[in-house]
């Protein structure tokens, strides 16, 4: 029986969060890869021993073999709509080509473990359909929302020709532990409530883009954990995309005047919806997943 994983983008946010939740509830054996360019040994290094987890300090590009893994858990990315803009070529490497990458060796060694691929709900841009499913037409208002739609259409469209098996989860707005990493160069395009919670932690002002009326739908990372596994181990997932939220959208001045009163408000930024509102159906219809966390109980358990 095959027990390996792999888990790209390992050090990462959702990445850490993943290898913890795996080394937790299953038996898998775990490889991990991450250049550590946007994430943080600090994030698994109480997993560093661990005889079950083996990581490599390398880009996804240095991989030469697939056939070992049973699930391809692929997050490596630079997941920040901003900077999208400014470094083209480097988030197309980093969005696209990694990816096509992984499926390059799949190809080539006619050997195709399910790919458990990490997507983005801003690829829906603002859409029409308020809650949001999986049917809507997307309308990418930025390079980061393109890229990551990008390969969902080649894994779709390859699929045609080569046995792919995959599944898209389309994250909507996350939040959770190691969410902020204030060595990553682009942590001021972190998740909004990490950026917030380490804004208080320095009795700093809050900083709110734009006049803090757009609505988010957060989701926590145990859940997104959750449903990485539980999509991957599914045998009714294949080449479908899932929306994973909590499916009740807030405000963001809602969301800082839980953590402080003290909110200063920024210019707003190019390119980010108005709503981000998540249908999330189709997931519990197919494989059984809803979210058990919510926001305003994780910060009031902060103690804030």
């Amino acid at each position: 029986m095959n027990n390996k994983i792999l888990i790209t983008g390992v050090a990462g946010f959702i990445g850490s969060n993943l290898l913890d939740y795996l080394i937790s509830n299953t038996d898998y054996n775990i490889v991990g890869y991450d250049n550590l360019e946007t994430g943080s040994i600090n994030n698994i290094q109480h997993n560093l021993e661990n005889n079950r987890f083996n990581f490599v300090n390398k880009s996804v590009l240095s991989i030469l073999s697939l056939k070992e893994f049973k699930f391809i858990f692929h997050l490596a990315a630079l997941p920040r709509i901003q900077p999208s803009y400014d470094q083209i070529s480097h988030h197309i490497n980093n969005n696209l080509l990694l990816g096509i990458k992984l499926i390059e060796i799949m190809i080539k060694e006619d050997h195709y473990p399910k790919l458990i691929n990490s997507s983005s709900s801003s690829i829906y841009g603002n859409p029409d359909e308020i809650p949001t499913t999986e049917k809507c037409i997307p309308n990418c208002l930025n390079p980061y929302s393109f890229q990551k739609y990008e390969f969902e259409k080649y894994l779709e469209i390859l699929s045609f020709k080569y046995p792919l098996n995959y599944v898209n989860l389309r994250y909507f707005n996350q939040y959770g532990e190691r969410s902020f990493n204030p060595s990553n160069k682009f942590n001021a395009y972190s998740s909004v409530i990490g950026i917030f919670l380490n804004q208080k932690k320095k009795s700093e002002s809050l900083t709110i883009v734009g006049d803090g009326r757009q609505r988010r739908d957060f989701i926590h990372v145990s859940d997104i954990c959750k449903a990485n596994y539980m999509a991957a181990i599914s045998e009714k997932t294949n080449k479908l995309s899932f929306n994973l939220g909590s499916g009740k959208p807030i405000e963001i001045i809602e969301v800082a005047k839980i953590i402080s009163d003290d909110i200063i408000f920024l210019p707003p930024r190019l390119g980010e919806a108005d709503i981000t509102h998540a249908s999330i159906e189709l997931a519990y219809k197919i494989f059984a997943w809803q979210p058990e966390y919510q926001l305003t109980q994780y910060l009031l358990s902060k103690n804030l």
